[in-house]
């Protein structure tokens, strides 16, 4: 796998602290019984993001950093949509797309190994990465009252990566004893990759207008070509100005590390992300 940054233990004391309490919470008040929600927001995050293309024998060490490496900007914000339906007293299913489009041009202050091409100091390097996620998950109530709403989910978190890099400059090709000038260096990458995770979540309505939710899933496997690990946690607040429309503000940590074994080579992607997400919900 590859190296991580310095865990974010505040943020994940703080969405347990906050989970914790809303499972421990009872008391009736008004209804949790909406039929659907859908919530369209934006993820303000920072990003710490690594990628190894094709790494023939196993060496980690050749993963480049998206921030580190490419000159990737660490602040990013992605806009995303997602929507649950409840299609029993106890049963929901959720749903949840972000696209992310990251992009950089930089003059490269140091070597950078790329599908076993070493692309030397001072070469002119733009890349593009581009990601499409799909987050399905069914969640079963396990309690269920009036003011409090507790379950366990399961479901898939499918990632599709494409990143390209193109390159002019003093470029050395595995295998030879010097580098030569190139004008038209170009490598790219896809990674597929679907990850089950399970978890627990819980919705507190604290009074007609205000909510709170947290949420902690995780999971660790290895299925067919792919190894890898995937942890999300979160944990907000709601305000809802009628019955149906409302705004939301929550705290949010993600980390995500994989590793696409093929037979003659191997790739890798590991981000983690924090930050805040702010949304607007609808519900009925």
């Amino acid at each position: 796998m590859l190296s991580k940054s310095l865990f974010p233990g505040s943020y994940i004391l703080c969405i347990t602290g906050i989970l914790s309490g809303l499972l421990s919470s009872s008391n009736a008040y008004s209804d949790i019984d909406e039929i659907y929600s859908l919530s369209v927001g934006v993820n303000l995050a920072n990003y710490n993001s690594e990628l190894a293309i094709n790494s023939q024998d196993n060496s980690i060490d050749k993963a480049f950093g998206f921030e580190d490496d490419l000159g990737y900007d660490k602040k990013v914000n992605a806009g995303w949509i997602s929507g649950w339906y409840r299609t029993g007293e106890h049963h929901r299913l959720r749903l949840t797309y972000t696209p992310i489009s990251r992009s950089s041009s930089i003059q490269n202050d140091k070597d950078i190994v790329v599908d076993n091409t070493t692309i030397k100091a001072g070469a002119a390097v733009v890349s593009k990465s581009k990601s499409e996620i799909l987050d399905f998950s069914y969640i079963y109530s396990i309690h269920k009252t009036a003011k409090l709403e507790a379950g366990i989910s399961a479901g898939i978190y499918w990632l599709l990566n494409d990143t390209k890099i193109y390159a002019v400059g003093e470029i050395q090709a595995e295998g030879d004893d010097q580098s030569s000038f190139r004008s038209d260096y170009f490598t790219e990458e896809k990674i597929l990759a679907p990850m089950p995770l399970v978890g627990i979540s819980a919705n507190y309505e604290i009074s007609n207008s205000w909510r709170t939710h947290a949420a902690l899933r995780y999971l660790s496997l290895q299925i067919d070509e792919t190894d890898g690990s995937i942890l999300s946690a979160e944990a907000g607040t709601e305000y809802y100005f009628n019955d149906n429309w409302g705004v939301g503000a929550s705290l949010a940590y993600f980390d995500l590390d994989i590793e696409i074994n093929r037979i003659i080579s191997n790739s890798s992607l590991s981000w983690d992300h924090s930050g805040i997400q702010l949304y607007a919900v609808f519900k009925y």
